[in-house]
């Protein structure tokens, strides 16, 4: 970036400067982003040779972030068994959470269709609301959840993150399109030099 960035931080309620530091880190987020949006297009797109699943090509993506986190949490001695203490510490409320969501949202659709909670249903009426209800979809909502709060929580300054990444595109097209409009001056002044009938 030839200039310095400025974007408003909601942190500190004003347009602040972006240190360089933080632009690479941004501009690097952004070259993998786009780099993984490009292997899962080719990878899901139907006639390649390993024609892979975007649910499969993301989990496959979040275990290698889990390897990575895990790996570079075990470098340091003193964190050995850390991963698991916390993980016995929030699992089992993790399940129970995701088992209230899932229960307030079967509540939600038998309210909407029998005007009455879920556990109120006769059996019949269970059996035809399952049609309008998906718990996959309830999980994939709860995921990504909770994916959103580990991208914040591993991410600095992850509440100014689309605004730096959106000026630094910005920055990018207008760079972009000087150099296009420069390259396309002197190709009008180059074929302004060339002698008629050659």
């Amino acid at each position: 970036m030839s200039k310095a960035l400025q974007v408003y931080d909601k942190i500190e309620e004003k347009v602040v400067d972006i240190p360089e530091d933080e632009v690479e880190s941004v501009q690097n987020t952004r070259r993998v982003y786009f780099g993984i949006q490009k292997k899962v297009f080719e990878a899901s797109t139907v006639g390649t040779v390993a024609n892979i699943s975007v649910r499969s090509f993301i989990t496959g993506l979040l275990r290698y972030g889990k390897w990575e986190v895990e790996h570079s949490l075990k470098q340091n001695p003193k964190h050995g068994e850390f991963p698991e203490r916390i993980w016995e510490i929030i699992e089992n409320k993790i399940i129970d959470i995701a088992e209230d969501i899932t229960n307030s949202e079967d509540d939600r659709a038998a309210i909407a269709k029998f005007k009455k909670p879920y556990k109120q249903l006769s059996d019949a009426e269970k059996e035809t609301l399952e049609e309008d209800l998906d718990d996959r979809y309830t999980l994939d909502a709860i995921a990504y959840c909770l994916i959103c709060k580990a991208l914040d929580l591993w991410t600095p300054k992850f509440w100014r993150l689309d605004e730096v990444a959106a000026k630094i595109a910005e920055v990018e097209k207008a760079e972009y399109e000087k150099e296009k409009a420069i390259a396309e001056k002197d190709k009008a002044k180059a074929e302004k030099r060339v002698p008629v009938g050659s």
